[in-house]
């Protein structure tokens, strides 16, 4: 607070006790006069005396708002004058000390006022004693007077310094306030602006809810699309397949007739690039689920050289007619690779074809070779090359380079995108080198086996040599071949050793002393291995991955047939069923049973095979002959008509094969669980290790809820 600010405070503070002590002066005034006239034998001049005080008083009261410091000064020195001129009109001696209360007015409304009226009642006194015209106790009045103005003076100071502590206090206080007030507009303006962010994000929130639901509708929407073009495009592939395996592998199928050379060189050559298509429509619809959870690759120990002269023969169809020359150059000798033959193989035939449509004439050069502990395959031509500003997005999926050739010969932008996943999903990598007007090299890498790498470092006398250690066994309680080789390729560091039956488990873990056990167990089958084989102190992790044969369970039939169909499967599940000498087709369309009688006739002439595209011509061939075996169509299952077959009570008790396709395992499948039980429990280190790979392993599902919106 300043001086100016304390000052006004004082000033306004003054003005009031004026007027207040103006009205008391007046009051005591009237009485002074009342009494004076009732007393009748005062003199004159003495009356005058109170009607002056009150004459005072009332000046002091009406100048005090235009002129507040002539106004309390005039009331001072008023009554001060008055004082003195009764001092000498009228000989009593009280009346020097009735300046007392006029010593404590001036000290709080004139500064210094009160010191002044004390020396001014003292020398008025001490001056009427001098002259002999008063007899005043001077040394008691003046103790009185010096009292009094040290007691108003000390009063008159007190009061001030309240006041200006006040003063202060009301400043800051009015300074708080007025920061409190800015305070309180910026937290308006906070609530205001959160309002509108909460709101802005319950908008953000119920369109993510929207974008949800709608890439949920997608994504069911694809999986409806994968399971119907793995319907559409299974079958004519696989009867494609089929039928000319039939007439390669067992033409005798067709009766005693000469096959002539070329045909059946055509016919060879259908069967092994129709197998190579089938297993491209296989990629396909896996590409479209890459994004979402990988996929599966079968690994295989191949022979990199046969597979690289099988490729340059496929290939060699391509480019029959053109002026384009191919030529394979394998450095050295290539050690077997653990891959999956057909997606590698694809790999090969895709760079090929690139490099076809880039050159018009020309040199396609495959080259293989072994670098340190991985094979490179190298696939050179001698076209126009790409672009350098196209090389970044070469295995971009749907990607086309803007060239003549490639607008010439086409090309749907999948292959070398499908390239890069294949060849990463075995753990290597691929590149691409060009330079416009000299052509391109494509190149790509697969490690070499770890058991291979072991192998070719082992000593004379069989043992390894130091530093190279064998790879941990894990046994895997499963049936199910396809969920054997899934485990097998996502535990590529591990020897994963099938064990089809549990109960003999003791014995395979006595003889393999494997690093864990994996069961894939039904949601109601946990426990279901013996607390015998954890007694012996190996990890058992029980989990529920989708299997065949569990959706053969869950639909009622006794085995399950994915697409596309071999010979070799189609015997394999045939054999499951023991003795079998006649079957009965039930499918929803006609043609893909006939393959299926040419590929069961390779199997065994001998088998009696009949064929019913409807529910009343099954229950027909029901009633005429028995069948040992029903081969049911999926479709069959969803159009009702299997339910109509399967309510008459010739049918209960024959074994059934159900042919589907594994989008349709897959979309049946609930969901997996997984768990881990050892002996004696888990060791914290234990817990925490497998906290750190779950983790790391899983993704979180989305989750969006609206936000609650405070007003």
């Amino acid at each position: 607070m300043t001086s100016n600010d304390f000052r006004g405070v004082l000033e306004v503070l003054r003005s009031q006790l004026v007027w207040r002590l103006s009205h008391a002066v007046i009051l005591f005034g009237i009485a002074g006069a009342w009494y004076q006239l009732v007393r009748r034998d005062l003199p004159f001049g003495h009356v005058l005396i109170p009607f002056a005080t009150i004459l005072i008083a009332r000046v002091a009261q009406v100048t005090n708002a235009q002129r507040p410091r002539f106004s309390r000064r005039f009331l001072v020195s008023g009554i001060l004058a008055t004082l003195l001129l009764a001092m000498l009109a009228m000989d009593e001696p009280v009346l020097p000390y009735l300046g007392i209360p006029a010593v404590f007015l001036s000290a709080l409304i004139v500064s210094r006022g009160g010191l002044i009226s004390s020396a001014a009642i003292a020398a008025c006194a001490l001056l009427l004693n001098l002259l002999g015209v008063r007899h005043y106790p001077l040394m008691e009045l003046s103790v009185t007077l010096v009292l009094a103005a040290g007691a108003s003076g000390l009063s008159a100071y007190t009061l001030f310094m309240a006041i200006h502590w006040y003063s202060d206090m009301q400043a800051r206080t009015q300074e708080l306030l007025e920061a409190a007030r800015d305070h309180r507009a910026e937290l308006s303006r906070t609530v205001k602006s959160l309002q509108l962010a909460y709101e802005t994000q319950h908008q953000i929130q119920l369109e993510l809810i929207q974008a949800r639901k709608v890439a949920e509708d997608a994504r069911r929407s694809k999986e409806q699309f994968a399971a119907n073009i793995s319907h559409e495009l299974w079958t004519p592939l696989n009867l494609i397949v089929g039928f000319s395996e039939v007439m390669y592998l067992s033409p005798d199928v067709y009766g005693d007739m000469t096959w002539p050379p070329g045909l059946r060189r055509d016919i060879h050559q259908i069967y092994r690039n129709s197998q190579h298509l089938l297993g491209m429509m296989r990629d396909v619809l896996d590409l479209s689920r890459f994004e979402m959870n990988g996929y599966n690759i079968s690994l295989e120990t191949v022979d990199i050289a046969a597979l690289l002269h099988e490729s340059l023969d496929i290939a060699q169809y391509l480019i029959k007619g053109h002026a384009v020359r191919l030529e394979l150059n394998i450095v050295g000798a290539l050690p077997p690779l653990e891959i999956d033959r057909t997606r590698i193989r694809q790999v090969v035939l895709n760079l090929l074809s690139n490099a076809y449509r880039f050159t018009q004439a020309g040199l396609i050069e495959i080259s293989a070779r072994r670098v340190e502990r991985e094979v490179t395959i190298s696939v050179r031509d001698t076209g126009q090359g790409i672009p350098a500003d196209q090389q970044a997005r070469l295995f971009d999926e749907v990607f086309q380079g803007n060239t003549s050739i490639q607008r010439t010969h086409g090309g749907a932008g999948l292959g070398l995108a499908i390239s890069k996943r294949f060849v990463e999903a075995h753990g290597g990598r691929i590149w691409a080198e060009s330079r416009e007007g000299e052509g391109s090299c494509f190149t790509f890498s697969l490690p070499i086996s770890e058991r291979y790498l072991a192998q070719s470092v082992r000593g004379g006398d069989g043992r390894l040599a130091e530093g190279v250690a064998a790879r941990a066994r894990v046994l895997l309680v499963e049936t199910d071949h396809t969920v054997v080789s899934l485990v097998r390729h996502h535990l590529a560091d591990y020897d994963v050793i099938q064990v089809e039956d549990g109960g003999a488990l003791h014995d395979w873990v006595v003889a393999y002393q494997p690093r864990a056990i994996i069961h894939n167990a039904r949601p109601n089958q946990a426990g279901a291995i013996g607390p015998d084989v954890l007694d012996m102190g190996v990890p058992l992790i029980e989990c529920t991955l989708p299997s065949a044969e569990w959706v053969a369970a869950q639909l009622g039939v006794s085995a399950c047939l994915t697409k596309p169909i071999t010979h070799e499967t189609l015997a394999h599940e045939l054999a499951r069923f023991g003795e079998v000498h006649s079957l009965l087709l039930l499918f929803s369309d006609r043609e893909f049973p006939l393959l299926l009688e040419r590929l069961i006739q390779m199997t065994d002439k001998a088998l009696t095979v009949q064929r019913a595209y409807a529910a009343d011509q099954a229950l027909l061939m029901l009633d005429q002959h028995r069948p040992d075996l029903i081969v049911l169509d999926h479709a069959m299952l969803d159009n009702g008509a299997w339910a109509q077959v399967r309510a008459d009570w010739r049918a209960l008790d024959i074994p059934v094969l159900l042919v589907t396709t594994n989008q349709r395992v897959e979309s049946m499948w609930e969901g997996s669980r997984l768990s881990v039980h050892q002996r004696d429990g888990l060791f914290p280190s234990e817990v925490l290790h497998g906290l750190r790979a779950v983790i790391e392993g899983l993704k979180p599902r989305p989750y969006i809820s609206a936000p609650r919106v405070r007003r």
